[in-house]
């Protein structure tokens, strides 16, 4: 099949699996993506010659610089032990053990050389749905990072084990010496040229800023093709670990804040939404390759009249059990290890079942399966290569079943009812019925962006300048509006009557001191009777819709602003009328202002009280009371000014950097464990789309 019809046709079908995935919510969209794949082998005979160097290329380096982008180095560095251990160690003693098992399982129709080739590819995690599945389960966040952190370098070592097993087998010599010094070459030298090369694409996008180039399709694109780049510079060029080179890289770039993205918001929304197509796309594309070529790859064992089928899967699930146990066993020691002697000894109990859920998120996948179908047909002395039909069966048959056992297994050890995501999913969770697992992810989403909103307004609060105070002070009663929402939607029925009932126990305050200041400058001649008593026949409007019950409070509130809107559109005719109506208004605005002003002092006054008695409900609605009133002064202040344009462009810079605050926050709480890596990327996202609203407001005016 042409290489761009084929191209079209992977496309469509990672569409359709997500499509079905949103209908069968308890199948994994990798296993949809596997199920699609393989129908397409087999009834529309799709075949795709996979070969490792472009597989690696196209679909291994940008989705671990991508993964490299999202992990803090902070962890990397705190977590270097075990991540060295899991990612290395525990790679050589599966390929080890794993070998020898091989072997004498299959009573030497695979080599012990084979067999160790065969152990290494299927030693290193997949990073697609590694990421997907540990979100899902409730491992202690120190695994939880352990688990990430091992899928991002793992590669590097399973495939240079894999590689000298196989130069082994073909050619028949092997030298440790040389492979070890080898092993270290690929290490460092991939990891210090990943984070040159990223640090010298930093300073190429700060020159073109410099220099005035701020195309945001240009920074875009380079952005895009950095881990391509960095890759073939450093596989091609220098013979050092391209894999290893492009998670340093993203490593970097995750945590070197480039200049130009900070002063250019477009770029940052461009790239990451472009991040998104990608990695979506690849992420689906990954298991449908795995499904087209697992037909391909198990069709010689089937077809071998010398092995039958059931022993075949026999050997599979033996091998599956091999992995799984001796992962299991090593993530066990390490958490006694980590409880005895540790930094932070005897914080976690270890406990088997988190032993067993960590080993049962050690998914294989495409890398296993770009890996084994790369073994050469023939030896350096022209025979056969020992035993690869079986080494792809049962390389193929480890694939399915840890993607199996994963699906199957953890959702019953966590005993949650969410769909378990493993790649192409939205990271929002799809409950199949409410439970209370589901409530209490809510909850803390919740709390998360109210956190968020808070450093928004402390942010806007900085930047408030006289000349945009209004600006601010709409967007502050934004932010209060949503945070209130958030309250209302997320607490109990309790909380919520006494949050009501105490917003009209201080809205009522605040008027009350309006009325106080209203008659007091009434009575001493300040204002005329007539404004003053039209703004007391206000006032006495509100306080009586406060006092009644919350249904005729609500129905009040309706006709009141139906009241005021006609109000107001005759007010502004009768101004057009001539000078005596304006001066009518500006008195009444003058009164307005005053009583304003009073109600801020004598909610001042009540937060001070309340500071004593840390009432944190009451200092929140008096806030919120006060930005309004203060608010309020600010438009009475400007009016009849025209200051639209004026106001729209600083709403939108204020808007801007409260984003970046809560861009900034939100990294903050991940990097501290306060939040998990899906609830970042979820609160990342509506960020991200705010600012892209933000942004297509400010293009349009």
């Amino acid at each position: 099949m042409p290489i761009l019809e084929g191209a079209i046709i992977l496309f469509v079908l990672v569409v359709v699996s997500n499509i079905i995935s949103h209908y069968i919510v308890s199948i994994p969209t990798a296993l949809i993506q596997v199920a699609l794949g393989l129908m397409a082998a087999l009834f529309f005979g799709i075949q795709i010659e996979l070969e490792t160097s472009w597989f690696m290329l196209l679909f291994v380096a940008p989705l671990l610089y991508n993964d490299g982008r999202h992990y803090p180095k902070r962890d990397l560095w705190k977590l270097r032990i075990p991540i060295f251990g899991n990612s290395i160690l525990l790679v050589f003693l599966t390929t080890i053990v794993g070998g020898y098992i091989i072997t004498a399982m299959t009573d030497n129709k695979i080599p012990l050389a084979a067999a160790f080739a065969l152990a290494a590819i299927l030693s290193p995690t997949d990073p697609v749905a590694v990421n997907g599945i540990a979100e899902q389960v409730k491992l202690p966040t120190g695994i939880l990072r352990l688990v990430r952190g091992e899928s991002l370098v793992n590669d590097a070592s399973g495939l240079i084990a894999f590689k000298y097993a196989i130069a082994a087998t073909v050619t028949g010599a092997f030298s440790l010496k040389e492979a070890t010094l080898d092993f270290f070459y690929m290490a460092i030298v991939g990891m210090i040229l990943g984070i040159v090369l990223e640090l010298l694409l930093y300073a190429l996008k700060n020159w073109l800023s410099s220099q005035g180039i701020k195309d945001v399709v240009l920074h875009t694109l380079i952005q895009i093709l950095t881990p391509f780049m960095i890759y073939l510079i450093v596989e091609d060029l220098f013979h050092a670990s391209g894999v290893i080179a492009v998670v340093a890289a993203g490593v970097v770039a995750n945590n070197k804040q480039v200049l130009v993205e900070n002063r250019m918001a477009e770029v940052r929304i461009v790239t990451e939404r472009t991040w998104d197509v990608i990695i979506y796309l690849l992420n689906g594309l990954v298991f449908l390759i795995l499904g087209i070529e697992l037909p391909f790859a198990m069709r010689s064992a089937l077809k071998n009249p010398l092995m039958g089928n059931f022993l075949l899967v026999e050997y599979v699930i033996i091998l599956w059990l091999v992995i799984l146990i001796l992962r299991i066993l090593w993530t066990y020691s390490y958490m006694w290890f980590d409880f005895s002697f540790g930094k932070h000894k005897k914080e976690v109990k270890p406990s088997f079942k988190i032993a067993l859920m960590s080993g049962l998120t050690g998914v294989r996948g495409a890398v296993t399966m770009a890996g084994i179908l790369s073994v050469p047909y023939v030896l350096n002395s022209g025979e056969a290569f020992p035993g690869r039909a079986i080494m792809l069966f049962l390389a193929s048959g480890v694939i399915v079943a840890t993607l199996i056992a994963a699906t199957v297994a953890l959702p019953f050890l966590t005993k949650s009812k969410r769909r378990l995501v493993t790649s192409g999913d939205e990271l929002a969770d799809y409950p199949e019925e409410e439970t209370d697992s589901s409530a209490d992810d809510d909850l803390k989403e919740a709390q998360a962006r109210i956190h968020i909103m808070q450093v928004a307004i402390r942010t806007i609060e900085q930047e408030s300048r006289p000349e945009n105070r209004m600006a601010s002070y709409d967007l502050i009663h934004e932010y209060n509006h949503m945070i209130r929402r958030l309250q209302m939607e997320y607490n109990s029925q309790e909380t919520i009557t006494r949050f009501l009932k105490d917003e009209v126990s201080i809205r009522l305050i605040a008027i009350a001191a309006e009325v106080e200041k209203v008659k007091e400058l009434k009575e001493n001649g300040s204002v005329d009777k007539e404004t003053a008593e039209q703004y007391l026949q206000v006032l006495a409007r509100r306080q009586n819709g406060l006092n009644s019950d919350i249904g005729s409070r609500l129905n009040h509130g309706w006709i009141l602003l139906k009241r005021t809107y006609r109000k107001s559109l005759r007010g502004l005719l009768r101004l057009k009328k001539g000078a005596s109506y304006q001066e009518q208004y500006r008195k009444r605005l003058a009164l307005e202002k005053e009583a304003a002003k009073s109600a801020i002092r004598k909610l001042s006054e009540y937060m001070k009280k309340e500071l004593k008695k840390d009432g944190k409900v009451d200092k929140t609605i008096a806030y919120h009371l006060i930005v309004e009133y203060r608010n309020k002064i600010e438009r009475i202040k400007r009016f009849g000014e025209d200051y639209s344009e004026e106001y729209e462009k600083q709403l939108q810079e204020l808007r801007l950097k409260a984003l970046n605050s809560e861009r900034t926050d939100i990294q903050k709480m991940f990097e501290n464990g306060e939040i998990s890596r899906e609830l970042a990327n979820l609160l990342r996202r509506f960020v991200n789309y705010t600012e892209s609203s933000v942004m297509d407001i400010g293009n349009e005016e």
